[in-house]
């Protein structure tokens, strides 16, 4: 798997894990005559803050993977792995006890401490389910493959530009930008 696929993949799992806990996870129905509302939405930012922080981890580790080098990798890669692996356990908890983990939150709406009659679980924690899943399988992937991937520095083509050889492969995208931080024109060969 190529690191540009790697990077996509942990984007898309941040952005889906993200978006997927401002959405409604659990709505608690059959509240008692005591509360004000029949039914309550709770959105997966007031189930649990973990999710929310995952996420973020994961989408910044994701763009860290762009710019870091063989140790660095591996070490966005445990800590991605951790996200998305706390993201998972924190989801399944949800799915496995939705009262439970949404009654402080359903207190804090109805003013009671009372039980709802039933939680039904909205369509959005099943997407964050499978952004957490994703999440982790980007780690997974990043773990695997980074070490495979060249770490191609600007001053290998800079050399091989002055001794008149062609570098052996096309650099990718990201090491263009690498050379341009390194000052290298990615056009000066082109002007020749």
């Amino acid at each position: 798997m190529s690191r540009r696929a790697v990077v996509l993949v942990g984007l898309a799992a941040g952005v889906l894990l993200l978006a997927s806990a401002t959405q409604t996870w659990v709505t608690a129905v059959g509240l008692g005559d005591t509360s004000a509302a029949g039914q309550v939405e709770i959105p997966g930012t007031d189930v649990s803050d973990t999710v929310t922080a995952m996420a973020l981890v994961g989408l910044a580790s994701s763009v860290a993977v762009t710019i870091a080098r063989r140790i660095a990798r591996l070490i966005i890669g445990v800590v991605m792995l951790a996200a998305g692996v706390s993201a998972v356990v924190t989801v399944a908890r949800v799915i496995a006890a939705p009262g439970e983990a949404s009654g402080p939150a359903l207190g804090e709406v109805t003013g009671t401490t009372e039980l709802a009659g039933e939680y039904v679980l909205g369509p959005a924690v099943w997407a964050g389910l499978a952004g957490a899943v994703l999440l982790a399988l980007a780690a997974l992937a990043l773990l695997i493959f980074s070490p495979r991937w060249r770490d191609r520095s600007s001053r290998r083509y800079a050399t091989a530009r002055e001794a008149g050889a062609a570098p052996q492969e096309d650099p990718d995208e990201f090491d263009l930008w690498d050379g341009l931080s390194a000052g290298d024109d990615p056009t000066s060969e082109r002007r020749g």
